[in-house]
């Protein structure tokens, strides 16, 4: 097939979806032709190394009114897509890009079937669910959003589709002999870092560390918590790395406080390390993800109780997973075998169109 990813937001080079993406298309690659148009220059293109990627040139803000921005984004799309023919499928990672890419092939006259690949919850998107009926099916990240897509699209084909990890080479990272707990991940509000700040300052006469690996724009106010709490000595800040997994050479347990996850990547490439994970119950990733043999959950806000589990931590009261069972836990979520079954979303969304049509 001649795959087409659609990106309709400027990338930071750094996230999860720049990760599952350049998993897929590595994957993909070896038996189709894959080409991924970019909106914009990412912030940090490193990502892209080895993918084939097309820049739309038209300076595009999303300030100025939606339908010139879609006649605006569906004119660049069709000027670099008219090259790229023929086009079997189109993978878009956003609303937007869902209707733009719909309107491109209408400006060129071919039949193209266009599919959504989201990377936030639904609700996230709800002023522009009228884009996404423009797509033939929607690939769902995790069972909550499968479950909303239905609800939202249930004339559309929705496929579940997880998000990869590679397991080629990837070691166990070692337990250490004194509590290292370990938080990989954006230093936003949704994600609730401060909450674990919270839930440690009451054991600290327990010996123990917490590495930080990440930016953003709360750094500086949970760098000021961490000193209002006194526990800033405790704390190692890395800021963001390129591989995070080789910073902290030791790791005790992964902890997520999100308010809300769509799939939670960084729970399945800590398990897949041998880590184990403490993560919120948030929607909707966690809850498909952790589980007695891998890690906790915890109610989310509920710091009592995020507080008591690090406690059980600590005090070895709580005997933690073995690092095998941890991988053996998300060893469906690996590239290869995930790359099969997006393939397949992919050929069944395809197929029901051009049934349709006939």
């Amino acid at each position: 097939m001649n795959i087409i990813f659609v990106v309709d937001i400027l990338l930071s080079g750094r996230g999860g979806m720049e990760t599952a993406l350049s998993l897929i298309y590595h994957e993909l690659k070896q038996r189709h032709n894959v080409i991924v148009i970019l909106k914009g220059k990412s912030e940090d293109s490193t990502w892209e190394e080895g993918i084939n990627t097309r820049v739309l040139s038209q300076k595009m803000s999303d300030s100025i009114p939606r339908n010139v921005l879609l006649n605006i984004y569906s004119a660049a799309l069709a000027n670099v897509m008219k090259d790229l023919l023929p086009m079997d499928i189109i993978v878009s990672t956003g609303p937007t890009g869902v209707k733009a890419a719909s309107m491109a092939v209408e400006r060129l006259n071919v039949q193209v079937p266009v599919v959504s690949w989201l990377h936030f919850n639904l609700d996230f998107y709800y002023r522009f669910f009228e884009d996404l009926r423009a797509a033939d099916g929607h690939l769902a990240i995790s069972e909550g959003n499968l479950k909303d897509l239905q609800c939202v699209f249930p004339e559309k084909q929705n496929k579940l589709v997880y998000n990869p990890v590679k397991f080629d080479n990837v070691t166990y990272v070692t337990r250490p002999s004194h509590p290292v707990f370990l938080y990989v991940g954006r230093l936003a509000e949704v994600k609730n870092v401060d909450h674990i700040i919270k839930a440690l300052s009451p054991l600290q006469k327990n010996h123990f560390e917490l590495h930080i690996i990440g930016d953003g724009k709360e750094y500086e106010p949970l760098l000021e918590l961490s000193h209002q709490l006194g526990i800033q000595e405790r704390i190692i800040w890395h800021g963001w790395q390129q591989k995070p997994w080789d910073t902290v050479p030791c790791v005790t347990s992964l902890l997520l406080t999100s308010d809300t996850e769509p799939f939670g990547l960084v729970l399945i490439e800590a398990l897949s390390r041998g880590i184990p994970v403490v993560s919120s119950n948030c929607k909707y990733g966690p809850r498909e993800i952790v589980n007695s043999s891998n890690g906790w959950l915890y109610e989310p806000n509920d710091l009592e109780q995020l507080t008591s589990i690090l406690g059980r931590i600590m005090d070895s009261g709580q005997p933690s997973p073995s690092p095998e069972a941890c991988r053996e836990s998300v060893r469906k979520y690996a590239v290869q075998s995930i790359a099969e079954q997006f393939e397949q979303a992919l050929l069944d969304i395809a197929m029901k169109r051009a049934i349709q049509h006939e």
